[in-house]
Protein backbone atom coordinates (compact mmCIF):
# COMPACT_ATOMS: atom_id res chain seq x y z
CA UNK A 1 0.00 0.00 0.00
CA UNK A 2 0.81 3.41 -0.81
CA UNK A 3 2.06 6.28 1.73
CA UNK A 4 -1.15 8.31 0.61
CA UNK A 5 -3.21 5.32 0.50
CA UNK A 6 -2.28 4.42 4.03
CA UNK A 7 -2.90 7.87 5.39
CA UNK A 8 -6.63 7.78 3.52
CA UNK A 9 -7.11 4.83 5.08
CA UNK A 10 -5.61 6.23 8.36
CA UNK A 11 -8.08 9.29 7.84
CA UNK A 12 -10.57 7.09 7.63
CA UNK A 13 -10.67 4.95 10.56
CA UNK A 14 -10.11 8.46 12.41
CA UNK A 15 -13.13 9.72 11.22
CA UNK A 16 -15.50 6.38 11.48
CA UNK A 17 -13.92 5.52 15.20
CA UNK A 18 -12.52 8.74 16.58
CA UNK A 19 -9.41 7.34 16.81
CA UNK A 20 -6.55 5.42 15.44
CA UNK A 21 -3.93 2.97 16.97
CA UNK A 22 -0.97 2.57 16.20
CA UNK A 23 -0.89 -1.54 17.28
CA UNK A 24 -4.50 -2.13 15.48
CA UNK A 25 -2.58 -0.08 12.62
CA UNK A 26 0.70 -2.16 12.06
CA UNK A 27 -1.81 -5.54 12.22
CA UNK A 28 -4.07 -4.20 9.60
CA UNK A 29 -1.54 -2.71 6.91
CA UNK A 30 1.26 -4.80 7.44
CA UNK A 31 3.73 -2.64 8.31
CA UNK A 32 5.80 -1.47 11.08
CA UNK A 33 5.34 0.53 14.00
CA UNK A 34 7.67 3.36 13.13
CA UNK A 35 5.88 3.64 9.62
CA UNK A 36 2.45 4.14 10.99
CA UNK A 37 4.28 6.97 13.60
CA UNK A 38 5.49 8.78 10.54
CA UNK A 39 2.31 8.65 8.77
CA UNK A 40 0.51 9.61 12.11
CA UNK A 41 3.40 12.35 12.27
CA UNK A 42 2.70 13.79 8.83
CA UNK A 43 -1.21 13.91 9.28
CA UNK A 44 -0.63 15.55 12.77
CA UNK A 45 1.82 18.27 10.95
CA UNK A 46 -0.90 18.82 8.12
CA UNK A 47 -3.70 19.13 10.90
CA UNK A 48 -5.74 16.67 10.14
CA UNK A 49 -5.47 14.46 13.69
CA UNK A 50 -3.96 15.11 17.25
CA UNK A 51 -1.21 12.66 18.22
CA UNK A 52 -1.66 11.20 21.29
CA UNK A 53 -0.21 8.28 22.94
CA UNK A 54 -0.37 5.24 21.26
CA UNK A 55 -2.50 6.71 18.45
CA UNK A 56 -4.04 9.83 16.79
CA UNK A 57 -7.69 10.93 17.74
CA UNK A 58 -9.54 12.78 15.50
CA UNK A 59 -9.80 16.75 15.13
CA UNK A 60 -13.38 18.08 15.74
CA UNK A 61 -13.55 21.54 15.26
CA UNK A 62 -17.56 21.93 13.91
CA UNK A 63 -19.36 24.39 15.86
CA UNK A 64 -23.07 22.83 15.12
CA UNK A 65 -25.76 25.13 15.38
CA UNK A 66 -28.25 25.02 18.68
CA UNK A 67 -30.98 24.06 16.97
CA UNK A 68 -29.48 21.32 15.38
CA UNK A 69 -28.24 19.99 18.75
CA UNK A 70 -31.44 20.06 21.06
CA UNK A 71 -32.21 17.53 18.09
CA UNK A 72 -29.37 14.90 18.26
CA UNK A 73 -29.90 13.06 21.00
CA UNK A 74 -32.97 14.19 22.95
CA UNK A 75 -33.54 10.78 25.27
CA UNK A 76 -30.01 10.33 26.00
CA UNK A 77 -29.22 14.07 26.93
CA UNK A 78 -32.44 13.93 29.16
CA UNK A 79 -31.38 11.01 31.31
CA UNK A 80 -27.78 12.61 32.03
CA UNK A 81 -29.96 15.69 33.00
CA UNK A 82 -32.22 13.70 35.36
CA UNK A 83 -29.42 11.86 36.70
CA UNK A 84 -27.19 15.45 37.40
CA UNK A 85 -30.15 17.10 38.91
CA UNK A 86 -29.69 15.26 42.22
CA UNK A 87 -26.01 16.57 42.47
CA UNK A 88 -26.96 20.24 42.66
CA UNK A 89 -30.11 20.11 45.12
CA UNK A 90 -28.29 21.59 48.31
CA UNK A 91 -25.78 23.68 45.57
CA UNK A 92 -27.44 27.29 46.17
CA UNK A 93 -25.13 29.06 44.29
CA UNK A 94 -25.19 27.62 40.85
CA UNK A 95 -24.18 28.50 37.14
CA UNK A 96 -25.15 26.48 34.10
CA UNK A 97 -23.60 27.03 31.34
CA UNK A 98 -24.75 27.19 27.69
CA UNK A 99 -24.99 24.46 25.49
CA UNK A 100 -28.06 21.66 24.55
CA UNK A 101 -27.46 19.11 27.23
CA UNK A 102 -27.45 21.66 29.82
CA UNK A 103 -30.74 23.12 28.57
CA UNK A 104 -32.38 19.64 29.21
CA UNK A 105 -30.97 19.96 32.93
CA UNK A 106 -32.68 23.55 33.11
CA UNK A 107 -35.62 21.79 31.86
CA UNK A 108 -35.60 19.00 34.82
CA UNK A 109 -34.59 21.24 37.31
CA UNK A 110 -37.27 21.14 39.75
CA UNK A 111 -39.44 24.58 41.20
CA UNK A 112 -38.41 23.43 44.73
CA UNK A 113 -35.06 24.33 43.75
CA UNK A 114 -34.10 26.96 46.06
CA UNK A 115 -31.08 29.32 44.93
CA UNK A 116 -29.54 31.87 42.36
CA UNK A 117 -28.10 30.17 38.69
CA UNK A 118 -26.22 32.55 36.65
CA UNK A 119 -26.04 31.67 32.70
CA UNK A 120 -24.97 32.73 29.79
CA UNK A 121 -27.50 31.14 27.61
CA UNK A 122 -30.24 33.35 27.00
CA UNK A 123 -32.73 29.69 26.22
CA UNK A 124 -31.32 28.52 29.52
CA UNK A 125 -32.25 32.00 30.96
CA UNK A 126 -35.98 31.87 29.32
CA UNK A 127 -36.24 28.35 30.64
CA UNK A 128 -36.06 28.75 34.51
CA UNK A 129 -37.92 32.58 34.39
CA UNK A 130 -41.21 30.67 35.57
CA UNK A 131 -39.54 29.33 38.54
CA UNK A 132 -40.52 31.46 42.01
CA UNK A 133 -37.54 30.27 44.39
CA UNK A 134 -34.84 31.25 41.41
CA UNK A 135 -33.05 34.16 41.52
CA UNK A 136 -31.71 34.47 38.14
CA UNK A 137 -29.05 36.10 36.76
CA UNK A 138 -27.93 36.17 32.81
CA UNK A 139 -24.18 37.43 32.26
CA UNK A 140 -24.19 40.33 29.77
CA UNK A 141 -21.72 40.13 26.69
CA UNK A 142 -21.56 39.31 22.60
CA UNK A 143 -24.04 36.93 21.30
CA UNK A 144 -22.16 34.04 19.29
CA UNK A 145 -25.27 32.96 16.74
CA UNK A 146 -24.24 29.53 16.15
CA UNK A 147 -23.85 28.42 19.83
CA UNK A 148 -26.39 30.88 21.22
CA UNK A 149 -24.54 31.46 24.06
CA UNK A 150 -23.31 34.96 25.56
CA UNK A 151 -19.58 35.49 25.83
CA UNK A 152 -16.97 37.58 24.71
CA UNK A 153 -14.36 39.77 27.24
CA UNK A 154 -17.30 41.22 29.35
CA UNK A 155 -18.69 37.78 30.09
CA UNK A 156 -15.75 36.69 31.02
CA UNK A 157 -14.73 39.58 33.29
CA UNK A 158 -17.84 39.44 35.30
CA UNK A 159 -17.61 35.48 35.52
CA UNK A 160 -14.06 36.70 37.18
CA UNK A 161 -16.18 38.84 39.87
CA UNK A 162 -18.25 35.37 41.03
CA UNK A 163 -17.78 32.54 43.54
CA UNK A 164 -19.89 30.06 42.04
CA UNK A 165 -20.58 26.70 44.15
CA UNK A 166 -21.17 24.24 41.50
CA UNK A 167 -21.21 24.48 37.90
CA UNK A 168 -22.80 22.58 35.12
CA UNK A 169 -19.50 22.99 32.36
CA UNK A 170 -20.38 22.29 28.76
CA UNK A 171 -18.22 19.97 26.53
CA UNK A 172 -17.00 20.54 23.33
CA UNK A 173 -14.65 17.24 23.08
CA UNK A 174 -13.03 15.30 26.15
CA UNK A 175 -10.19 12.88 26.49
CA UNK A 176 -7.72 11.69 29.28
CA UNK A 177 -4.97 12.87 27.41
CA UNK A 178 -5.89 16.54 26.09
CA UNK A 179 -8.50 17.05 28.59
CA UNK A 180 -11.44 19.31 27.78
CA UNK A 181 -10.97 21.10 24.33
CA UNK A 182 -13.17 22.93 22.43
CA UNK A 183 -13.41 24.59 18.69
CA UNK A 184 -12.67 28.30 19.07
CA UNK A 185 -10.23 29.97 21.66
CA UNK A 186 -12.69 32.17 22.20
CA UNK A 187 -14.77 29.64 23.94
CA UNK A 188 -12.06 28.05 25.87
CA UNK A 189 -10.75 31.05 27.45
CA UNK A 190 -14.77 31.52 28.80
CA UNK A 191 -14.30 27.66 30.02
CA UNK A 192 -11.46 28.45 32.02
CA UNK A 193 -12.84 31.20 33.58
CA UNK A 194 -15.42 29.13 34.63
CA UNK A 195 -13.66 26.13 36.39
CA UNK A 196 -11.22 28.37 38.20
CA UNK A 197 -14.36 30.39 39.50
CA UNK A 198 -15.86 27.04 40.40
CA UNK A 199 -15.67 25.16 43.76
CA UNK A 200 -17.74 22.27 41.93
CA UNK A 201 -17.74 21.32 37.99
CA UNK A 202 -19.96 18.85 36.91
CA UNK A 203 -20.16 17.97 32.64
CA UNK A 204 -23.27 15.96 31.17
CA UNK A 205 -21.16 14.43 28.25
CA UNK A 206 -22.65 12.47 25.83
CA UNK A 207 -20.22 9.31 24.76
CA UNK A 208 -19.70 10.41 21.44
CA UNK A 209 -17.95 13.35 22.61
CA UNK A 210 -15.42 10.71 24.92
CA UNK A 211 -12.17 10.38 23.50
CA UNK A 212 -12.45 13.16 21.04
CA UNK A 213 -10.14 16.25 20.66
CA UNK A 214 -10.46 19.99 18.84
CA UNK A 215 -8.36 22.59 18.83
CA UNK A 216 -7.85 24.62 22.09
CA UNK A 217 -7.46 23.72 25.47
CA UNK A 218 -9.76 24.28 28.26
CA UNK A 219 -8.78 22.63 31.39
CA UNK A 220 -7.57 19.29 32.26
CA UNK A 221 -10.41 16.03 33.32
CA UNK A 222 -9.10 16.32 36.48
CA UNK A 223 -10.54 19.97 36.88
CA UNK A 224 -14.15 18.22 36.61
CA UNK A 225 -15.46 16.85 40.31
CA UNK A 226 -18.35 14.52 38.36
CA UNK A 227 -18.54 13.19 34.33
CA UNK A 228 -22.53 12.15 34.20
CA UNK A 229 -22.21 9.76 30.63
CA UNK A 230 -24.26 7.51 28.81
CA UNK A 231 -20.56 5.54 28.09
CA UNK A 232 -20.73 2.24 29.47
CA UNK A 233 -17.27 0.54 28.48
CA UNK A 234 -15.23 -0.14 31.95
CA UNK A 235 -12.08 0.12 30.08
CA UNK A 236 -13.20 3.77 28.88
CA UNK A 237 -14.56 4.93 31.88
CA UNK A 238 -11.69 3.72 34.10
CA UNK A 239 -9.33 6.47 31.91
CA UNK A 240 -11.87 9.01 33.31
CA UNK A 241 -12.03 7.61 37.14
CA UNK A 242 -8.78 7.21 37.68
CA UNK A 243 -7.88 10.68 37.02
CA UNK A 244 -9.83 11.15 40.08
CA UNK A 245 -13.09 12.10 38.82
CA UNK A 246 -16.49 11.06 40.13
CA UNK A 247 -17.99 8.75 36.68
CA UNK A 248 -21.67 8.17 36.59
CA UNK A 249 -22.54 6.09 33.98
CA UNK A 250 -26.05 6.32 32.72
CA UNK A 251 -27.06 2.95 31.07
CA UNK A 252 -29.70 3.80 28.21
CA UNK A 253 -30.90 0.46 27.98
CA UNK A 254 -31.98 0.67 31.69
CA UNK A 255 -32.47 4.39 32.15
CA UNK A 256 -34.97 4.09 35.16
CA UNK A 257 -32.63 1.94 36.82
CA UNK A 258 -30.85 4.28 38.90
CA UNK A 259 -26.99 4.17 37.72
CA UNK A 260 -24.15 3.48 40.63
CA UNK A 261 -21.14 6.30 40.64
CA UNK A 262 -18.00 5.07 39.38
CA UNK A 263 -14.94 6.64 41.42
CA UNK A 264 -11.43 6.44 41.02
CA UNK A 265 -9.25 2.97 41.85
CA UNK A 266 -8.42 4.32 45.40
CA UNK A 267 -11.61 4.72 46.20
Amino acid sequence: MLKNERQQYILQKVKEEGRAITTELTAALGVSEDTIRKDFQALSKAGKVIRTHGGVLKLDNENVDLNIRITQQPLVKKALAAKAVHLVMDKHILFIDAGSTNLSFAEQLPHDYYGTVITNDPSITLQLCSHPNINLVMLGGSVDKTSRCITGINTINQLESLNVECCLLGVGALSPENGITYPTQEEAILKQTIVRQSKCVITLATKNKLGKVTTFFGCNISDMDYLVTDETDERILHEYAQSGIHVISVPMQAAEVSPSPLRNAAV
